[in-house]
């Protein structure tokens, strides 16, 4: 005579037995394909007779099986294919080094009498621009300018490294932030401005390169517009 409840300790519903494989998972990263066909044939070989495995429960168990296989699959794939990736980015990334390039934020270096550029793209032209220099850390104003109206096109905006009150604003990092004239009021427009590539490093969260300009900053590719020499 067949003891039912001692048979019960070996037979497992699809969803119990998932329940112990992601609990082993776990615990020990992953049950290997010996591993899981071991228990699965222990699993048929005690199961009540009167009550075998069902052909659905098995086809689950068994395309359960298959998923975990794929999956390992996959993603040796996929690691694969990141770290192509990423020598691709840093190799292009470091041809960049030492280069000039335009990047959109309004980051320079500059202060003590040098001579600092930001270009702003007006297609519609502007009635004014309100422009002005702030520290990068404390965002604090250190000049301010206007220029009257200007037709469609690009506009420099030159600034002569000196503060508010016309003395040399000490060297260091800034900013330069503008607004143009627009149905009387003031509408804030990108800075374009030239800098040095200085180093380039790998960012794991976000998987690209970050490039370290002059001006402190930190950009992406995406941000270059254009490279110089």
């Amino acid at each position: 005579m067949i003891n039912n409840t001692d048979n019960q300790n070996y037979i497992r519903t699809t969803e119990q037995f998932k329940e112990q494989q992601m609990k082993e998972n776990s615990e020990k990263d992953a049950l290997g394909r010996d591993a899981f066909l071991t228990l699965f044939t222990t699993q048929l070989k005690n199961q009540n007779p009167l009550d075998p495995m069902g052909n659905e429960a098995f086809v689950a168990q068994l395309a359960q099986f298959s998923q975990v296989e794929g999956i390992k699959g996959m993603q040796g794939s996929i690691e694969e294919l990141v770290s192509t990736v990423k020598a691709e980015q840093m190799f292009a990334g470091s041809n960049l080094v030492g280069k000039r390039v335009a990047i959109t934020g309004g980051l320079i270096s500059g202060g003590d009498g040098t001579q600092s550029e930001g270009i702003v793209d007006l297609p519609g032209g502007a009635k004014g621009i309100a422009w002005a220099v702030y520290d990068q850390v404390t965002d604090t104003p250190i000049f301010r300018s206007t220029l009257g109206p200007q037709a469609p096109g690009k506009v420099s905006l030159v600034w002569n490294g000196t503060d508010l009150k016309g003395d040399q604003a000490p060297k260091g990092n800034y900013v330069i932030k503008a607004n143009i004239v627009e149905d009387d009021r003031l509408q804030a427009i990108p800075v374009t401005t030239f800098v040095d590539v200085k180093s380039v490093s790998w960012r794991p969260d976000t998987q690209q390169i970050e490039l370290e300009v002059d001006g402190g900053g930190v950009v992406t590719m995406e941000e270059i517009g254009k490279i110089t020499n």
